[in-house]
């Protein structure tokens, strides 16, 4: 028994022997261990295995799947927890993978540069939060690789390489970079962050922090987030205050993409800061709006467009919300524009009369609400930029002037070359009708639009109000005045100062308008060239804002489609409008007041004119019977108004009417009179 044990002392003492050699001198020194190559050769890269995923549940592998790749990440300093990051060669590299490991401390094992070879067979590839990765499948997830199972998979090479970060701009980055280590030149914290650490000093939540990149002659080009645990060793640290290179692992969290550093050596940010101030504007508002035909405007990333302007918004009081309004100039602007941004109290940053610029690269131009609007593209249309994004895009010259709004008559405020201007509107008052009543309501946060009008003029202003306001619930004054906004199709007043009505009400007089279908055509010749020609028969001009011109077709009761909405004309007195088809203005030399295709009644369709409030004005025929045959046939023909008629009437009489027809009808006033465009027609004349 004894002689047992002192065989297996002797053992030991040779077995250590043989792993521990030692130079042969009188002092002790530091064993030197000889690293083994595994014996192991890849199968796969990483990019076939990236592409073994299918969406859905995590891809089980069962098959010997052996893949290299390079150690770029380390959780030394705690700011990558429980993985590592590995790509396929040490420079250039084409793909790269995060492998998700249930343990701390990897980086003793899988240092920055070490070779590993993973072999696959029992793990899995898999999407969580928003990127695929290697790990164990559990059910429909992925989780982390259990610790007693890490060395069964990941076996480390004797080759550690230099990493050489793949050099990168902003713009340059997808999604096949995702994991890699990248170098941005030309990057600094944006100015808010100056003086912050890199995460909170007080908790261990994890920080968001923004960098900015530069063109080498300061030239903005765009914004990324760089994300900071709240246990690392570093986080008490504040951020450099210059400009330079960053390295670190490119990543995302679903849609959020952003950067990680290994620690603070991964940033050099030697140089002067580029200044986010000193900016010259490259293009003018009235140019940015003219860029718009019709569909969504998408500036790129590369027309390096700056505009200018003054803020002529406020959501202090609460009435503008999640937008900037700019104009091009503090008095006599040619053109105004909207901006959506994601914030709830813009005041603090932008206010009235701010000088702001605007870098417009990265964003994108549409119609929001009829209004042309500047923001982040949302389908055809566009939303607002988010809060962590506006400083990319807006920049404050901490300059601020006195605004001086335009003066205008309440007939000028449809001009739309004054849409998302400063103005201010002389000589109105609210409707008779709405006198008594609250900006919007008042109680509840419902929005509002109250009417201004001048007297003996036709036009009408809208106040726009929204229910939040903190005026929103307040008496609308019913006095006389003036009033200042932005115009938008509505007025929208920033505060309780921009009204001024400290005159007396005053009391308009009663106009009935007279205006009166007077001709329907259905041209022989050319059915393309049919119209229906208004005439106002009274002393003064109608606002026809809201009104329609509607068809009944084949002897229906109810109105074909929607109608033509006639907002925004106004008719003088003892003037016309043309409603017609898209042939007229070819055919008569003449350009028509509205071009549809709705104007297409083929002698047997009734035509109605209703007011804004759905009252029938005027009407050609006989709702719910088909012309053909009656005395209202009008086929290849036309109806005239006579001119004795001076009044519209609600009821069709064919004694107002000489009517023609291509038909055998001896009911109307000429049968088998086809009438000729444009000879046998008189467009705007009675």
């Amino acid at each position: 028994m004894k002689g047992i044990k002192l065989m297996k002392a002797i053992q030991s003492i040779v077995i250590l022997g043989v792993v521990f050699s030692c130079v042969q001198d009188d002092n002790f020194t530091t064993p030197t261990v000889t690293c083994i190559e595994p014996e192991l050769t890849a199968t796969t890269t990483i990019q076939q295995v990236k592409e073994m995923y299918v969406y859905g549940a995590p891809t089980v592998i069962d098959t010997d799947i052996i893949i290299e790749g390079y150690v770029v990440s380390s959780d030394k300093s705690g700011n990558i927890y429980k993985s590592i990051s590995i790509q396929d060669k040490p420079e250039n590299p084409t793909a790269a993978i995060k492998i998700a490991i249930d343990e701390t401390n990897l980086y003793t094992k899988y240092n920055i540069g070490r070779k590993i070879y993973v072999k696959l067979k029992g793990l899995a590839v898999g999407y969580s939060y928003g990127s695929i990765q290697i790990g164990k499948a559990s059910g429909s997830s992925l989780e982390k690789i259990a610790s007693f199972e890490v060395e069964n998979h990941i076996i480390r090479s004797c080759e550690v390489a230099e990493i050489i970060p793949k050099e990168v701009t902003l713009s340059e980055l997808n999604d096949t970079m995702l994991e890699m280590l990248i170098k941005i030149k030309n990057v600094q914290f944006k100015d808010e962050e100056l003086g912050n650490t890199y995460a909170n000093t007080s908790t261990t939540q994890t920080v968001d922090r923004y960098l900015e990149e530069f063109s080498s002659n300061c030239d903005f080009s765009g914004t990324i987030t760089v994300r900071n645990s709240g246990y690392s060793s570093f986080k008490n640290e504040l951020l450099p205050e210059g400009k330079g290179t960053i390295i670190a692992i490119y990543s995302n969290y679903y849609n959020n993409y952003q950067l990680y550093i290994r620690d603070t050596n991964d940033l050099n940010f030697t140089e002067t800061r580029c200044s986010t101030t000193a900016l010259q504007s490259t293009i003018s508002i009235s140019e940015i709006r003219a860029l718009y035909s019709g569909t969504m405007v998408e500036f790129g990333i590369e027309n390096n467009y700056v505009m200018e302007g003054y803020v002529i918004s406020s959501d202090q009081e609460g009435n503008f919300r999640k937008k900037i309004v700019l104009q091009d100039a503090i008095e006599n602007p040619l053109a105004g524009i909207q901006i959506l941004v994601d914030d709830g109290a813009i005041f603090e940053n932008y206010a009235i009369g701010d000088k702001v610029f605007v870098k417009l690269d990265r964003l994108y131009m549409a119609q929001k609400d009829e209004i042309l609007s500047i923001g982040y593209p949302n389908g055809t249309t566009v939303t607002e930029i988010p809060e962590s994004d506006i400083s990319d895009f807006l920049f404050n010259s901490n300059e601020n002037f006195q605004l001086t709004p335009k003066q205008l008559a309440i007939s000028e405020t449809s001009n739309p070359t004054l849409e998302n201007t400063l103005v201010r509107v002389q000589n109105v008052q609210l409707v008779e009708d709405e006198l008594g009543m609250a900006y919007t309501y008042f109680s509840g946060v419902n929005e509002g639009v109250r009417l201004l009008e001048t007297c003996n003029n036709p036009a009408r202003l809208g106040v726009f109000t929204y229910g939040e306001a903190t005026f929103s619930n307040s008496l609308f004054p019913e006095g006389h005045g003036t009033i200042t906004g932005v115009l938008a199709g509505n007025l929208q007043m920033r505060n309780l100062t921009d009204i001024q009505f400290i005159e007396p009400y005053e009391d308009c007089p009663v106009v009935i308008p007279k205006i009166m279908i007077t001709e329907v055509a259905d041209p022989n010749n050319s059915t393309s060239s049919r119209f229906v020609e208004l005439y106002n028969a009274g002393d003064t001009a109608i606002n026809l804002t809201g009104w329609k011109l509607n068809k009944y077709v084949n002897g229906s009761t109810s109105v074909s489609s929607s109608g033509v909405d006639l907002t925004g004309i106004i008719i003088e007195a003892s003037a016309f409008v043309i409603i017609a088809n898209t042939g007229y203005s070819t055919t008569f030399l003449d350009t028509p007041t509205v071009e549809t295709t709705y104007i297409s009644g083929n002698g047997d369709d009734a035509y109605e004119l209703v007011n804004s409030t759905g009252e029938v004005i005027d009407i050609y025929g006989v709702i719910g019977e088909d012309g053909t045959g009656t005395n209202w046939e009008y086929l290849d023909g036309r109806a005239v108004r006579n001119t004795t008629v001076l009044m519209p009437n609600t009821v069709f009489s064919a004694n107002e009417w000489t009517i023609y027809t291509a038909s055998s009808n001896t009911q109307v006033s000429f049968s088998n009179a086809p009438q000729n465009a444009p000879e046998d027609f008189n467009p705007r004349m009675r």
